[in-house]
């Protein structure tokens, strides 16, 4: 089995890794969405200065963002 996970590593590519300056802020009620660049699109990775979590999990579902983001991804210093 150890063989079979260090394939798995071997395969991960990380020069897809966007770096901090790739970052995208939009600022919505409750706080800020932070977008990471992908390959292709873009990802939201987690919030900035939240000041309400029920305003901002409104704002997720309005983009087609799961409201259940907001227990899974990180709130980041401003």
């Amino acid at each position: 089995m150890a063989t079979n996970e260090s394939i798995t590593e071997e395969r991960i590519d990380t020069s897809i890794q966007p770096a901090s300056g790739d970052r995208t802020r939009v600022s919505v009620a409750g706080g800020v969405l932070v977008y990471e660049r992908r390959a292709v699109g873009k990802e939201l990775v987690g919030f900035e200065a939240v000041d309400d979590w029920d305003d901002l999990a409104n704002d997720l579902a309005v983009r087609g963002h799961n409201r259940g983001a907001i227990y899974h991804l990180p709130e980041f210093d401003a």
